[in-house]
């Protein structure tokens, strides 16, 4: 049988691990059966052009086994020749396929994942073995603010709390979270609060000369758990949500005749473009940039994300991998 190859622990340096949240207890019996057993799995690591190796995939088995027995310990290992773009996504998937990753460690690979399959959301779900409706509901964790995505990874919410969090700016959710908190609020409670003030009329997008003397207009109904997040609400969030969706449609569409892509970004697109420049470190220099005014994936986003609902963006790279390609231009 052939001997597997190692690498001293020390040499290989840490990539971009999507995982930022590691159980204390888990890792601590982790670290115990490498102790004893040694590490049983290798990691994945790839080969650097000045001859180093980085790591791919196996962030906690290099943490288990840097705790047990330090820098100088033989880390078995599999080296593959990856570029940066396909160990990116070797990483995320390798990740995010493992048991107790958090839905939103999960949601942060996954946003990644859509941005390599260049915003193809079918793509990325079949890359990760997920279901589409399992990929969308992740993706919305995105609009979830750090404090939310931080009791999340934590444990101190629940999924369901979560996705529910995501529907409303990130300053509400932070107003909010430590009132849940407190109280402890389980998610069908939350639920049913959110839904009677999630709508707000004066943050809404489209006309509202019929909202007037609708029944389901309800100035009365700001108030969650004793505070006051807004004045004025629908309760008829069908609705509010059918005229949201027409009136960013139409948004779009009176940016078509200048652009040849526009496309309505969606929590858990934000891989999916990226400002155009031609100088600064994201620069793709004036000459490509030029270039790029021509090519199908250049136009423009408008808003569908809660915190800049309907506002529109111009001048956006759809092709993040191709952006990504050209280096920062030089200085003359």
């Amino acid at each position: 049988m052939q001997q597997q190859p190692t690498l001293r622990l020390g040499d290989i340096k840490l990539g971009r691990n999507p995982r930022q949240y590691f159980d204390p207890a888990k890792m601590a019996e982790m670290v115990e059966s490498v102790r004893v057993q040694g590490v049983m799995q290798p990691v994945i690591v790839r080969p650097l052009d000045d001859g180093s190796h980085e790591l791919v995939a196996g962030g906690r088995r290099y943490r288990a086994a840097m705790e047990a027995h330090g820098a100088d310990y033989p880390m078995p290992v599999i080296v593959k020749p990856l570029d940066e773009f396909e160990a990116r996504s070797v990483a995320l998937i390798e990740n995010i396929q493992r048991d107790d990753m958090a839905p939103s460690e999960e949601a942060i690979a996954a946003a990644e994942i859509v941005g390599l399959c260049k915003g193809d959301r079918d793509e990325a779900a079949a890359q990760l073995g997920w279901s589409r409706p399992v990929l969308d509901s992740r993706l919305a964790l995105m609009n979830c603010s750090a404090a939310v995505l931080d009791a999340l990874n934590t444990r101190t919410i629940k999924l369901g709390h979560a996705e529910l969090f995501a529907a409303f700016t990130k300053e509400q959710q932070d107003k909010l979270l430590p009132v849940v908190v407190k109280e402890s609020r389980t998610v069908a409670d939350l639920k049913k609060t959110l839904e009677q003030v999630s709508c707000s009329l004066p943050a809404a997008i489209f006309d509202k000369t019929d909202c007037a003397g609708c029944q389901h207009n309800s100035a009365a109904q700001a108030e969650m758990f004793g505070e006051s997040i807004g004045t004025g609400s629908c309760t008829n969030r069908a609705c509010y949500n059918e005229k949201t969706e027409k009136q960013l449609e139409a948004t779009a569409a009176g940016l078509r005749d200048e652009y040849q892509t526009v496309r309505i970004v969606r929590p858990g697109d934000n891989h999916t473009r990226i400002q155009l420049v031609a100088d600064g470190s994201k620069g793709v220099g004036a000459e490509q940039m030029k270039a790029c005014y021509a090519c199908q994936n250049f136009g423009a986003a408008v808003s569908g994300l809660p915190d800049s609902m309907g506002k529109v963006y111009k001048g956006q790279c759809f092709d993040t991998v191709c952006n990504m390609i050209f280096p920062p231009p030089k200085n003359t």
